[in-house]
């Protein structure tokens, strides 16, 4: 395949920065939810396989999901000088086993993301154009935003509860996570990277926890792929670039973090354009919401890199 050099519109109002993206004091918290296995296959059939084209395929690694909310004082772009600006994303994430062609065994872990919520254009447009994260605009709230209220976690985006012609979009809260109990334990502590990586990796997946690890210490990057495509123009239906996208993330400093003991519960409403219900726990949602109990929840504050990447397939 060959390439052009990439033009540019920086200082003509770019919204899609070079990469490295360099983001400052970013404060995550990571809440694991039981999900159904078969259930994400079926999405990860539908929305991510189709583009490894022979080369790779990713298979559901547990019953598992993830829901993070994080909260970044500073995102900026580590090639294009243009400034900063404050950011907040929300993010539904799959663990998966990633097979490369004529491998028997997986080649590594990675975590995929088929729903992400994020709070400026900047972040959206390069997420989106070099990377093909899914991302849409949205207005996203963390505890902290209420210190003397109920601490919750929220994210308002605009949504169809039903896809029809007639149907006029929505915009309203679509996910919460809402601490439902308080704990009499101690607020725990990690004081290091690796040690909140193993805290969060061990809850949430359990025995392959220590492979996850293991192969972090070897590559101190955190792997996450994604789909990245554009329309035809002549033809809508039809791609005329498709690729699977590696789009490693480098923590460059670990400030703190801890597990957190309080209990929580993940509330999603019940719309048809966004099944994440169905898609999660393969079964119809409830009416009006469904709520999920949240079965561990941990923090974590950090400096990162998301870098450039590599193209693991490409289609078209």
């Amino acid at each position: 395949m060959t390439v052009a050099p990439y033009i540019s519109w920086l200082g003509h109002g770019a919204a899609d920065l070079a990469t490295p993206g360099v983001f400052t004091d970013a404060k995550a918290h990571m809440f694991g939810f039981d999900a159904d296995k078969a259930a994400m296959q079926t999405l990860v059939d539908a929305l991510l396989n189709p583009a490894g084209a022979g080369v790779v395929r990713y298979a559901v690694l547990a019953p598992v999901a993830l829901i993070s909310f994080m909260d970044i004082a500073r995102c900026t772009s580590g090639t294009d000088v243009v400034g900063w600006l404050p950011g907040r994303e929300c993010a539904l994430w799959v663990p998966l086993l990633e097979f490369r062609h004529g491998q028997v065994l997986p080649n590594r872990i990675v975590l995929w993301s088929p729903y992400i919520f994020i709070s400026y254009t900047i972040g959206m447009v390069t997420g989106r154009e070099t990377w093909g994260w899914p991302k849409v605009l949205a207005e996203i709230s963390v505890a902290s935003d209420d210190p003397g209220g109920t601490p919750q976690f929220g994210v308002k985006s605009t949504y169809f509860p039903t896809m029809a012609a007639e149907t006029r979009g929505v915009t309203d809260t679509l996910i919460r996570v809402v601490r439902t109990r308080n704990s009499d334990r101690s607020p725990g502590v990690w004081t290091t990277g690796f040690e909140a990586v193993e805290g969060l990796v061990g809850h949430v997946l359990a025995a392959f926890a220590e492979a996850l690890v293991d192969d972090l210490h070897l590559h101190p990057r955190l792997p996450s792929v994604a789909l990245k495509q554009f329309r035809n123009a002549p033809d809508p239906k039809q791609a005329c670039y498709q690729a699977v996208v590696d789009s490693p993330i480098a923590v460059t400093k670990f400030i703190d973090g801890g597990p957190l003991f309080d209990d929580f519960a993940l509330e999603i409403v019940t719309c048809e354009s966004h099944q994440i219900v169905r898609d999660f726990l393969g079964r119809a949602p409830e009416p009006g919401s469904t709520t999920l109990p949240v079965k561990f929840a941990g923090w974590v504050t950090m400096d990162f890199q998301a870098l450039a990447g590599e193209n693991i397939a490409i289609v078209t």
